[in-house]
């Protein structure tokens, strides 16, 4: 969408709006930098949290360090083991898969398992990085940088998708993939961990699939389905 573009810019500034109003409403920020995992423990996390519970892949990726207290000993682990491990989080054949490869792709490049010099990566070229190891799409890349390095990304959930919809900010029929560009387009870089953050709050409590809590939504006055 070119920026001159009349759609564009009401869109950006109800965006604007929105970030502002859920910063002071529910204000959600990333955690200091000393919290952070490091980028193939966020991966591992990241990959372990598709199509599942939070509750389910908690459990999997603790009882996956329970296990393989260091990622040497997890990288030399067989799939089988891993598979075990993470049981609890469903797909844990696909997922101990992906996450074996993961690993076997980072030695090869690298020497060992670390994934620390996607650090130095540009955003654009730390994307395709990520994207091209198995199992990782746009959505887990982009979650990846934002937890793991501070990032100014915009991953694009379930809740993400729901609320920017019923906002206005992005078309009805915008896939996941569509949306993460265009809502990163709408959102200052600074802006968008935060954004990205309070949405999937005001997802996860109030605005939800059926029966959304417009009484107590506040960015209710925003919205174009209250």
């Amino acid at each position: 969408m070119p920026p001159h573009d009349s759609l564009f810019k009401q869109r950006r500034r109800k965006a604007t709006e929105v970030e502002h109003r859920l910063s002071v409403e529910i204000g959600m920020r990333l955690p200091p930098a000393s919290e952070r995992r490091d980028i193939v423990h966020e991966l591992i996390h990241a990959i372990l949290s598709q199509n599942t519970s939070r509750k389910n892949y908690d459990l999997a990726y603790q009882r996956l360090m329970d296990v393989f207290p260091d990622i040497n000993a997890l990288g030399e682990a067989p799939v089988a083991a891993i598979e075990l491990a993470i049981r609890s989080c469903g797909l844990s054949r696909q997922k101990s898969s992906a996450i074996k490869a993961i690993l076997a792709a980072a030695f090869l490049k690298r020497g060992d398992y670390s994934l620390e010099f996607v650090r130095d990566m540009k955003v654009r070229q730390a994307r395709d990085y990520l994207t091209s190891l198995t199992g990782v799409g746009p959505k887990t890349a982009s979650v990846v940088l934002m937890f793991a390095d501070g990032r100014g990304v915009m991953p694009v959930d379930t809740h993400v998708l729901r609320t920017s919809k019923r906002l206005g900010l992005i078309d009805e029929k915008t896939t996941a993939a569509q949306a993460q560009s265009q809502l990163e387009a709408l959102v200052p870089p600074a802006k968008r961990p935060g954004m990205h953050l309070n949405l999937v709050r005001l997802g996860r409590e109030i605005c939800h699939v059926r029966a959304p809590r417009h009484d107590i939504c506040p960015v209710n006055m925003l919205c174009e389905k209250a």
